[in-house]
């Protein structure tokens, strides 16, 4: 999507530029007085191509910048019985994405517009904060590092308390109870390597890790409360890591390509794929906590979603969600369908 119009803005650039440079040519035209002609209409085609290339841009510019502001993320504001749902691109949101939004449907009588896969946390906080959508579900150490750069809280009632009036305060958002579940960071290798290295803690990385390959998302390899601050905590220094999709590291470490991952405590793949997860024994991860974040404005105006969404609340355990996530990343079914028939 961003390649493509790159490489015809490239060829529309460059070939204005050429066709410039043969209008400022002042050769004698050979040939027939047909060809004469057109060279003398053309010319002053050609010497104005460049200017015409920045005024498009410029109206284009202009144009997309009128849409984004009375538009945002490509809203209707007349629909005000609308409710936007968004999640991250990762399994586990997608299917508490559709948890929310069958319930909604479900227990009111306001329309869910599902805005699915939009990115990481910073986009997703984006378009909160922005009022692109209305809600989604976040994790509370995510919010409490990532977002608000706070010092870990390790205890989880203050954690959520914590997030909870600092969005309220600074980005007009209310926290609802959570799921239930703590989706944390687990550092993972094969059971394997567990038992041959006697691995159990990540603290046992240490004096081996110069001799292993990561593969870490790229937005864990970023994260305050990832690799960055993982690497200060337990001075880890891993021969090599790469950025994977979270979809690819579970067949990358399986395939030995590499050593260590970032698993999810609540992902089924790692009972698939034979894994053992290492104590965080220097109590690094913060708490990661899901429940849904909410636009104040928007439960204002819909008292009845605060309940609904609620019923939610102290449903997923651990062992749920990643029976949860499991049918949908192995035995690829879709996130409404498993969605569904949990509610049901």
């Amino acid at each position: 999507l961003g390649a493509i119009p790159a490489a015809v803005l490239a060829l529309l650039v460059d070939g204005s530029i050429a066709a410039f440079q043969w209008g400022l040519r002042r050769r004698r035209s050979r040939g027939s007085w047909l060809k004469a002609a057109l060279d003398r209409a053309l010319r002053p085609v050609a010497l104005g191509m460049p200017a015409a290339l920045v005024v498009g841009g410029l109206l284009a510019y202009s144009t997309a910048g009128t849409f984004s502001s009375s538009e945002p993320w490509g809203a209707s504001a007349a629909d005000e019985r609308t409710v936007r749902i968004g999640t991250k691109n990762v399994t586990e949101q997608l299917i508490l994405g559709e948890l929310m939004a069958q319930l909604i449907e479900a227990h009111t009588d306001l329309r869910v517009e599902r805005r699915f896969n939009l990115g990481g946390t910073m986009i997703c906080h984006g378009a909160l904060a922005s009022g692109g959508i209305d809600l989604y579900a976040e994790y509370t150490g995510t919010a409490l590092t990532a977002i608000l750069e706070r010092e870990v809280i390790a205890d989880p009632d203050r954690a959520h308390a914590a997030v909870a009036r600092e969005y309220r305060q600074r980005f007009s958002a209310e926290w609802l109870r959570p799921f239930c579940f703590d989706n944390t960071y687990a550092v993972t290798v094969r059971k394997s390597d567990a038992a041959s290295r006697n691995l159990r803690r990540i603290s046992d990385l240490v004096s081996i890790s110069e001799a292993l390959r990561a593969g870490f998302t790229a937005e864990f390899s970023e994260r305050p409360d990832g690799y960055p601050g993982l690497r200060r905590a337990y001075g880890l220094r891993f021969r090599e890591v790469r950025d994977l999709d979270p979809a690819l590291m579970y067949p990358a470490i399986a395939n030995w390509e590499v050593d260590v991952i970032c698993a999810f405590t609540t992902d089924g793949r790692i009972v698939a794929f034979d894994l053992q997860p290492l104590r965080d024994d220097r109590g690094f991860f913060p708490p990661y906590q899901a429940a849904p974040v909410v636009r104040t404005e928007v439960l204002k105006a819909h008292p009845e979603l605060g309940p609904v969404l609620e019923l939610l609340a102290g449903l997923l355990d651990v062992a749920t969600m990643q029976r949860l996530n499991f049918d949908v990343d192995e035995k690829k079914r879709r996130p409404a369908e498993v969605a569904r028939q949990l509610l049901e």
